[in-house]
């Protein structure tokens, strides 16, 4: 009796996903790769803490890859956040900020180069309006202290230290507690400190993208 020959097996294809399904993965791998940036994480830290590969987490991020609802958890715990903040994208929703203590990024402002240190806490931008919360330090080895102009309003809160801050033509001996709201198109900014260092909190609303905060 004749043998017959045995046919080799084809390769397993991978079946493409739904359009609907590529979207998704899309989404939940913006969502992760944003939140990893936000708590400045690498691959190769976000891997330890949460013991998924990097080479799942970046299959992820790339949104090449559904993964399984474990693997979020064990990302979303890993960074910090709710499991849910992976899929805010794929609702109607508002925009939402959220930064946790001690997070936000570092960014360069106008202010920068006199030695201001600008921490970014947040960012709403909608069709009409953009809002930005900075965390700002000045010390006394900062090189001068500019004034800033710009479209908007402005709100600070002083967090620690004290200061003698500037708008238009008058001046206020701002300390802890104090806060100070101010139409951001006249010049204004931090013309004393009056301790070594001052902490305070600076939000920006515009209709449009400013120049600076201050």
């Amino acid at each position: 009796m004749a043998r017959q020959a045995m046919r080799k097996p084809e390769p397993l294809r991978q079946v493409d996903a739904a359009p609907a399904e590529r979207g998704l993965e899309a989404k939940v791998g913006s969502a992760l790769r944003a939140l990893r940036h936000l708590e400045e994480l690498t691959l190769d830290e976000l891997s330890r803490r949460s013991g998924v590969s990097t080479a799942m987490i970046s299959r992820i991020e790339r949104g090449q890859v559904s993964a399984s609802l474990s693997t979020l958890d064990a990302l979303a715990r890993a960074i910090g956040v709710p499991v849910a903040n992976f899929f805010g994208a794929t609702t109607e929703q508002s925009e939402i900020s959220f930064v946790k203590a001690g997070s936000g990024v570092d960014v360069q402002r106008f202010g920068s180069t006199y030695g201001h240190a600008y921490k970014l806490v947040g960012k709403i931008s909608l069709p009409h309006l953009t809002f930005e919360p900075y965390l700002i330090t000045i010390d006394s080895s900062s090189s001068g202290q500019p004034l800033f102009q710009h479209t908007g309003a402005e709100y600070i809160f002083i967090l620690k230290g004290r200061m003698r801050y500037r708008c238009g033509g008058r001046t206020f001996d701002l300390e802890e507690g104090d806060s100070l709201s101010f139409d951001a198109g006249i010049p204004h900014g931090p013309e004393e400190l009056l301790t070594r260092s001052v902490t305070f909190l600076t939000v920006v609303a515009a209709h449009k993208a400013g120049d600076s905060a201050g």
